[in-house]
């Protein structure tokens, strides 16, 4: 019995077989495209800030950077190492920190074009400035002259291949290196001139006389071009080689002698070593070894965790495979895909494989698992790229057309016996993957107070030691000290006042706190952003995956009948009811308009479409044959229901099987918001066409009369439930031909659609996202919803989950068209009011808090208006921001920071990979590799894990702070010891030093950290982050004010006694031990326990103090083991710590109990401290929502309600859009030139 598809074609169709040819290229269009592109990076440049007589690299571009060109000076040269010589090499180490000033001590400025060196300036927010130093390569087609790229590829036994093939071409064919100039044409040239930035290739422009970027196939090329690529000879594909590059994606693996070198040349060490050398010559042994000790141990441990890194992301992001690819004349030939070269065409496996390059699909279809991009594991099919001389290819729009790097191939299937074909246009780092991998590898750096305030605290305790060295100096010379001495006393101040411990210290807080939120399920790759997060007081969410649940049900069918809504369906599969007792046109479009396919007998594709195709019942099916012939048929896809009989009216009851074909699908498009498939059903002489989308994006597309006139109400009182809704309509074609239906364009195919009915979709809210918002808000941290999805269905959402709270109201912001001279005007709609009955604007001014709700097509005009202190307004008080692109999500987060926020992003998709990697502190619900662009990542998707974290950040932070306050407090505290101590020409010994630094220090700061987060409610108010803010500066200087009072005292109580003896260093032969030692080291010693325990703040971001049982043990065990030295020491205690103990038992006693007023004083001071509220760093957010809250005018909003007021989307048509052609050939409407009129236009 032959099988349905068999009957499908005996009944349906005959076998055709068409012949593609190039239609010729429309000169006039494509000059227009060009103009209209140049128009654009103009407008871009005139954005970017340029300087006069500066050259750039990316000019008018996000990542623009400034060049400048130098060539070898010998005199420069000269006089540079002379002068490292008479140094010692002590020069040549501080450049070696300072690349950029090696180049200028060694190398003149010059024209680009005569550069050997180049020096290029990358500017981030006008913040921060990184330099990198590059070569300028000189890459030539001879064999003799191309060494240094032979040189990076020895580990490459193929580049001697390569060097063996170009000898075997005859001599009049001589070799030339190629570069892709623009559509699709490569210039043949016999040598250039290179410089890599960033893993990113610049090639000179001697025409520009610039630098530009090496461009692959994807920028500026036709698509018809790359349907007329005809593959490489092996000599053309290794000239092209040589200037792209291997096809890989490394990350430098330095070996551990290299590692080991770059470490201890760190400035870290560098003073380590200076302090151990130094520590020696002044005979502080002990102390000296176990610092040389636990450096080594530190570099140790720092260099294997290093190559570790190195080793798991070279291995995770370098891979290898063999690739089949097609030589010009048609030869098939198997290579390494290192070899791969923009141009080359691959020929795809039937079963799949993971693909090491972007390449373009140019016939064949394909499915993709895009998981590695997208953090979606549901498979996605390929088409091939349209074949147009009017349309420029675009990896974004036509990402339905591209096979990207890293992701996996699952299936192919041929055309007419032909192998699958796609052309490669990017390669190595330019691939989605390999930008993935630089993003990881020079991320952006990011403002934090805490990070900046270190810095500059540390140059403030080094101005204190220069100024204690000078006083030093200035001292001893005057008491005729020796030279030696008196310097390696000196220095021995610099050592004190910036303790080489207080890098390591300072990462104790972020160790603990990542080992909490691991055992969390929360991985984070960059530690010192645990910091940052615990500054964060607004968080923006993603919506779909992230607050909801990433499933859709279908909720119900809305059909129309003759322009009217019919009764809603709410069981499915559909039944034999009054509606859908016959193959009605939606129960049609419901199962074709889909592009939903069987891999391994299973339905896969895209979520919605399987919730939509099942409702239906129906049964999708394919030829049961061999995957290289299924596009013999021209109907690979067919669907039919599973019970005829009671599906089929009378009039087809003929037919023995009711099968549909689906004959043409145009995919989904992120521009047009829509898909639409062209189908014929086997009892039709007819095609019909099927549109499923947006529903302003497809009633755009309807005849007005096919539109119910309750539509806008309908589907408002949906979209307020938080449901979310497509629209779907259809038409018969005219047109009856094969040959015809395949020429005809996508405007041509959706125009003068007639609505078939509304989709309604659920998307539930995740159980814990309510409570998650509900404790964020009590924290006082602005929550905002930014999402792609309809305003409506968004704001409903943001109301169940809490961002919208019940006495807050919601108002729409819309942009008007400037007109008359007069400028665009912002209004405000309120999206609760729904009738003229409600309560009076003036009202509910009064009476309600106002948040705004955004679409991306405002935020954009508001963007191209340039009205900067209205979009500072609108982010201060906006709420909910919908139908955003990732592009509008990384400007909201940046706008955000600019007015003063510090700025969280979650989300789970690779559409917030801008985002992510824009904030301060991005938080990726999935764990696919796109999470790579978000320091923290949860292995539980649920928005839980931001209260875990802001919870140990908060904790880590404070711990950070205090831990430095500490650290800078002992230096601080130990200086003004010495200094003391200087003045009677003793010093610490050896031995009490070691008992300060090693055991007491060392030991408080390795448990200082262990105290756990706060675990009740966030603190309303997130921990403070700058250390030269009031409160931190009065605590620190009033604890050392207090500290330096008791040591003078213990001092005076000491020499008051009749028994006191000066210290006289020429009788004590190198000992320490006076009286005046005694008193400072007995008093500081308490101090430094005392001052522990003071700055380890709790609650509310940590546990009690009492809560830390290591830090417990070693306060109580430090506070007995000095009042054991201080009062009743051993003998052999007494001689090893170097103490002259006075002969009388009672001074003992003062001494601790002025230790012990001390120390109540301290905590007491603290407390007080404390609980006064210092006035901070006051952010520009602050002052923009005072003011707003001040202004009972604000908003002004319309007195119309939302469904009488003109949307700013095509929901209604009040709304003017221009009619744009996109890059992709498509029609679509252009929500940047949006505007609103104030008498009703029709959607053009």
């Amino acid at each position: 019995m032959p099988n349905s598809f068999q009957r499908f074609q005996q009944n349906a169709y005959n076998r055709l077989s068409f012949t593609k040819k190039s239609p010729p290229k429309n000169t006039a269009a494509t000059l227009a495209q060009e103009e209209k592109l140049l128009g654009d990076v103009e407008a871009q440049r005139k954005n970017c800030v340029q300087k006069e007589g500066v050259d750039y690299l990316n000019p008018g571009q996000d990542d623009q950077m400034e060049i400048y060109g130098y060539t070898r000076c010998w005199l420069r040269t000269i006089l540079c190492w002379l002068s490292i010589a008479l140094t010692a090499g002590l020069l040549r180490l501080v450049l070696h920190w300072m690349p950029k000033y090696f180049l200028i001590f060694t190398h003149k400025p010059c024209p680009l074009n005569e550069a050997t060196k180049v020096l290029v300036v990358e500017e981030y927010q006008e913040k921060y400035k990184n330099y990198h130093v590059k070569r300028v390569k000189i890459i030539s087609s001879v064999n003799e002259e191309a060494k240094d790229n032979e040189e990076e590829q020895r580990t490459d036994d193929s580049c001697l291949d390569d060097v063996q093939v170009l000898t075997e071409f005859n001599k009049d064919d001589e070799p030339k290196l190629s570069y892709h100039v623009g559509g699709g044409v490569f210039q043949d040239v016999d040598r250039l001139k290179m410089i890599s930035v960033k893993k990113r290739h610049y090639i000179w422009q001697q025409g520009n006389k610039s630098f530009e970027t090496l461009r692959g196939l994807d920028r500026d090329v036709l698509t018809v071009d790359l349907h007329q690529q005809t593959g490489l000879t092996k000599q053309q594909q290794i000239m092209r080689r040589r200037v792209y590059g291997g096809n890989e994606i490394i990350v430098p693996v330095r070996s551990i002698f290299a590692l080991l070198f770059l470490e201890v040349l760190n400035p870290f060490y560098v003073f380590q070593f200076f302090s151990f050398v130094l520590w020696f010559l002044d005979e502080y042994v002990l102390y000296a070894m176990a610092i040389l000790i636990m450096s080594m141990g530190g570099c140790a441990v720092t260099v294997f965790q290093t190559r570790k890194n190195q080793l798991n992301l070279h291995s995770t992001v370098n891979t290898r495979d063999m690739a089949i690819v097609r030589r010009q004349g048609g030869e098939d030939e198997k290579i390494s895909t290192e070899e791969l070269v923009p141009g080359d065409i691959l020929v795809l496996p039937p079963h799949g494989c993971v693909l090491h390059c972007d390449a373009v699909l140019l016939n064949g279809t394909c499915i993709v698992n895009e998981s590695m991009l997208t953090g979606e594991s549901e498979p996605v099919p390929k088409t091939p790229l349209p074949s147009s001389p009017n349309l420029y290819y675009d990896s974004k729009e036509h990402a339905r057309h591209t096979l990207f790097c890293g992701t996996r191939l699952l299936q192919t299937r041929f055309y007419a016996g032909e192998p699958v074909l796609a052309v490669v246009v990017r390669t190595g780092f330019f691939t989605s993957k390999g930008n993935l991998v630089r993003s990881m590898m020079y991320p952006p750096p990011v403002d934090f107070h805490f990070e900046r305030d270190s810095y500059r605290f540390v140059m403030l305790l080094a101005a204190i030691s220069f100024i204690g060295f000078l006083y030093t100096v200035v001292v001893k010379h005057y008491r005729g000290i020796g030279t030696v001495e008196l310097v390696v006393d000196a220095l021995d101040l610099i050592t004190i006042v910036v303790p080489p411990a207080l890098p390591a210290a300072m990462t104790v807080g972020r160790m603990y706190a990542q080992s909490r939120l691991k055992k969390e399920n929360v991985f984070c790759i960059s530690p010192r952003t645990i910091n940052v997060a615990g500054s964060i007081d607004s968080i923006c969410f993603d919506k779909t995956g992230t607050l909801t649940e990433e499933g859709l049900d279908l909720w119900g069918v809305l059909p129309t009948i003759d322009g009217a809504f019919a009764t809603t369906i709410r069981e499915f599969p559909l039944k034999s009811d009054s509606v859908s007792a016959r193959i009605d046109d939606l129960t049609m479009a419901m199962a074709s308009a889909h592009s939903l396919t069987l891999i391994d007998s299973r339905l896969s594709g895209d979520p919605l479409d399987l919730k939509m195709f099942e409702s239906t019942g129906w049964i999708l099916e394919e030829p049961a044959i061999d995957d290289s012939s299924k596009y013999d048929t021209m109907f690979p896809t067919v669907v039919q229901p599973p019970r005829p009989d009671l599906l089929m009216s009378a009039q087809h009851a003929e037919i023995e099987i009711p099968q549909v074909g689906i004959f043409r699908q145009f995919p989904f498009s992120s521009s047009l918001q829509r898909m639409c498939v062209v189908v014929r059903a086997l009892w039709e002489n007819e095609f019909r066409v099927f549109c499923k989308g947006a529903p302003e994006a497809v009633i755009s597309l309807c005849k007005p009369d096919s539109v119910p006139k309750d539509f806008h109400p309908i589907l408002q009182s949906h979209t307020r439930q938080g449901l979310r809704v497509l629209a779907v309509a259809g038409k018969r074609l005219k047109v009856s031909a094969y040959h015809r239906i395949h020429r005809l364009s996508r405007e041509d195919v959706e125009a003068e659609l007639t609505l078939l009915g509304l989709l309604v979709m659920e998307n539930r809210l995740k159980k814990d996202s309510a409570r998650v918002i509900c404790g964020l808000r009590e924290a006082n941290i602005k929550c905002i919803m930014v999402t792609g999805d309809n305003m409506l269905t968004a704001l409903s959402v943001a109301r169940d989950c809490g961002l919208v709270s019940s006495n807050e109201r919601v108002a729409a912001v819309h942009v008007e068209e400037a007109s008359e001279g007069q400028p665009h005007r912002v209004c405000y709609t309120d999206c609760d009011r729904v009738d003229v009955n409600t309560p009076s604007i003036e009202e509910i001014n009064h009476a309600s808090k106002w948040v705004l709700a955004v679409s991306g097509q405002t935020w954009q005009a508001l963007k191209s208006i340039e009205s900067p202190i209205t979009v500072a307004q609108i982010a201060s008080r906006g709420a909910v921001f919908a139908r955003m692109s990732p592009e509008h999500k990384q400007q909201l987060v940046q706008e955000l920071q600019a007015l003063g926020y510090c700025v969280g992003m979650v989300g789970d998709g690779a559409n917030d990979c801008g985002a992510l990697k824009a904030a301060h502190a991005g938080i990726s619900l999935s764990d696919a590799e796109s999470s790579v662009a978000s320091p923290f990542t949860s292995k539980e998707a649920s928005v839980e894990c931001v209260q875990r974290l802001l919870r140990e950040s908060r904790a880590a932070l404070v711990t950070s702070f205090g831990l430095f306050k500490y650290m800078a407090a002992y230096s601080l505290t130990q200086f003004v010891s010495v200094m003391l101590l200087y003045e009677f020409d003793s010093n610490l010994s050896d031995a009490q030093f070691l008992y300060i630094d090693l055991f007491l220090i060392t030991l408080v700061a390795f448990f200082f950290g262990r105290l756990g987060s706060h675990p009740g409610p966030l603190a309303k108010r997130p921990p403070s982050s700058s250390l030269f803010s009031l409160a931190p500066v009065t605590s620190l200087i009033s604890q050392l004010v207090l500290g330096t009072v008791a040591q003078i005292l213990a001092v005076l109580l000491i020499t008051s006694y009749s028994w006191y003896t000066p210290f006289n260093p020429e009788n004590e032969e190198g000992s320490m031990a006076c009286y005046e030692n005694y008193a400072i080291f007995s008093v500081s010693a308490f101090q430094y326990l005392v001052l522990a325990a003071v700055f380890s703040r709790g609650s509310p971001y940590r546990e009690p103090l009492w809560a830390n049982k290591g830090m417990m043990v070693i306060l109580i065990l430090g506070t007995l083991l000095t009042v054991l030295l201080v009062l009743i020491p051993p003998l052999w205690l007494e001689t090893f710590v170097e103490f002259r103990l006075p002969p009388e038992f009672p001074p003992r006693l003062f001494i601790v109990a002025l230790a012990t007023v001390q120390a109540v004083l301290s905590f007491v001071l603290e407390a007080v401290l404390m609980r006064i509220h210092f006035k901070e760093r006051h952010p520009r957010h602050l002052d923009i929502n005072k003011q707003l809250a001040q202004d009972p005018s604000w908003p002004p909003i319309k007195a119309e309600p939302l469904h009488r007021v003109p949307s700013e989307t095509p929901e209604t048509p009040n709304a003017k859009m221009s009619v744009v052609l996109h890059r992709n050939g498509e029609v679509a409407l252009d929500p940047a030139k949006l505007v609103l009129h104030h008498t009703p236009k029709r959607v053009i």
